[in-house]
């Protein structure tokens, strides 16, 4: 039996993102501090604890899901709906930093600037 969520496509297939548990909330809180500290920014240790994230949300549906395969799901066009999909329904209410961190993810770019997940951040 599936857990209720929101289906979003990723990779080519459908899948249904449940929220966070309790306990998973409690045990990844401090990454989703440090995800919601990001500001404008994102940077290879924020798309870590974004995919750590997505990776604990997937396993209550999908238990063989890896940090490797979602790696591969996420790219910058549903990496935004997917964390806001996570933190909405795991009670959280993306606003001020979290709000701009979903903003970098899908900030449409010109070829003058690079995307945000190319960006350095020193």
């Amino acid at each position: 039996m599936m857990i209720p969520g929101v289906t979003i496509a990723m990779g080519g297939r459908d899948w249904l993102v449940p929220p966070l548990t309790l306990g998973q909330l409690r045990r990844l809180m401090p990454k989703v501090r440090q995800l919601t500290e990001i500001g404008a920014r994102i940077g290879e240790e924020q798309i870590g604890v974004l995919i750590e994230l997505v990776t604990a949300a997937l396993q209550r549906n999908y238990p063989d899901t890896t940090e490797s395969e979602v790696e591969s799901l996420l790219d910058l066009g549903n990496a935004a709906s997917v964390l806001n999909i996570i933190l909405t329904g795991s009670g959280l209410k993306p606003r001020g930093e979290a709000a701009a961190v979903a903003g970098t993810i899908s900030r449409p770019f010109t070829a003058s600037s690079p995307p945000p997940a190319v960006t350095a951040t020193p």
